[in-house]
């Protein structure tokens, strides 16, 4: 994580880390910014077909942001096992739609540092707002699921969709033409197929786009060069970026994949 907090970023730039599945750490203006970090392998307790396909990439009690966004209550997004050693309950604000905000309370973070924040709403912070936006959910478990357009200070932005399906409804309710677009292309269990996702991004007209929640778990896996494939057909060959996990994509000026040191 130091190596992260230490990465060198001039002013008017911004980077992410990939933490695999849905999870990111985003770095700018000075502020870092977590959302959906799933450090564990807690899903795989009850489904061992869920269990995790590499080790975890960096040890929770080590994660550190001065936000950290859950957007729904499933254990891949909202981890007890990644929030219970989590070390800065009492100085991280915790963003997440009712029911997240209602088990991260469960799980030790304190009232006080918890921001409800659903769809059409707004929440700003220092250098960093955070909009909630529309997404279909993936299971009647978790009808609150919300999607988040995180914005910094120096104009950079980033919108994470959270699990959700390709629907008019969504398309019409997110952001358009947002910096980065960090979207699923699993195809399962209502999230968008390779396809679908290239679709989404083709109606939004994103600078970036880079695919997620394929990667860690067998059952719910996903080849990306299929979603490469798509953007080429729907002429976003030039925006597509599939990242390496904890490897930085910088942007603000032009985009580098650069190894941390």
């Amino acid at each position: 994580m130091k190596q992260i907090l230490d990465f060198p970023l001039p002013a008017n730039d911004a980077a992410l880390w990939w933490l695999g599945q849905a999870g990111y750490i985003i770095r700018s203006a000075d502020t870092t910014v977590v959302i959906d970090p799933y450090l564990s392998d807690s899903a795989a307790k009850d489904t061992p077909e869920l269990t995790r396909l590499y080790p975890v990439p960096l040890d929770p009690g080590q994660l550190r942001a001065d936000v950290y966004i859950v957007t729904h209550d499933h254990l891949d997004h909202l981890d007890p096992e990644t929030i219970g050693p989590y070390k800065h309950k009492d100085d991280t604000w915790f963003v997440a739609p009712r029911q997240a905000a209602r088990k991260l309370i469960e799980q030790g973070v304190p009232e006080s540092r918890v921001v409800v924040l659903h769809a059409g709403e707004r929440w700003q912070h220092g250098a960093v707002e955070i909009s909630g936006v529309f997404a279909l959910p993936s299971g009647i478990d978790v009808l609150d699921t919300t999607g988040y357009t995180i914005t910094f200070s120096n104009g950079r932005q980033v919108y994470h969709t959270s699990d959700t399906e390709f629907h008019p409804l969504v398309l019409a309710a997110a952001p358009i033409a947002p910096e980065v677009l960090l979207i699923p292309i699993n195809g399962k269990w209502g999230n968008p197929g390779p396809e679908q996702a290239a679709r989404f991004a083709q109606a939004l007209q994103p600078k970036y786009v880079l695919p997620n929640h394929y990667d860690l778990m067998a059952l719910n896996a996903e080849n990306p060069a299929t979603f490469e494939w798509f953007c080429r057909q729907y002429a976003l060959a030039d925006r597509c970026v599939v990242p390496e996990r904890m490897k930085p994509f910088k942007w603000g000026g032009e985009p580098e994949l650069n190894d941390i040191k």
